[in-house]
């Protein structure tokens, strides 16, 4: 049931190609204002540097992420803006990914996506998921 679950909300929430995309939104609903690295953002949510870029370009080209610079610091200034009225498929997600069951089968239905060509395999996120619990 879960996992028929998560699957539905994927097909809505197309922009998710991968468990860094999704736990990069996560950290960004958490933080939806946030001055910081990319080295920082890997070193916070577990995923090597350009992962994490690429999961930043995928945000920012969805129009969920703003990202300005100022060019005395290194640091880029990340402002996470709610897609759709009253958050159109968010809060969903958001209740879905509130417990264990609902984490793992999002992280299940990722992986049972086709990949992107050169998309590296996400076998190491999802054990680090799973030992994380």
């Amino acid at each position: 049931m879960k996992r028929e679950q998560a699957r539905r909300l994927l097909d809505r929430i197309s922009v998710l190609r991968n468990p860094c995309d999704l736990d990069l939104l996560l950290f960004f609903v958490r933080h939806p204002r946030a001055l910081l690295t990319s080295d920082q953002i890997a070193a916070y949510i577990g995923y090597d540097v350009k992962r994490i870029g690429d999961s930043l370009d995928r945000l920012l080209d969805a129009k969920l992420l703003t990202r300005s610079q100022n060019p005395a610091h290194a640091a880029r200034m990340y402002v996470f803006s709610v897609p759709g009225p009253n958050g159109g498929w968010l809060p969903s997600l958001v209740e879905f990914l509130s417990t264990r069951e609902g984490r793992l089968a999002m992280h299940e239905a990722l992986a049972a996506r086709p990949r992107d060509a050169g998309e590296p395999d996400d076998r190491r996120e999802r054990d680090r998921f799973d030992r994380a619990g």
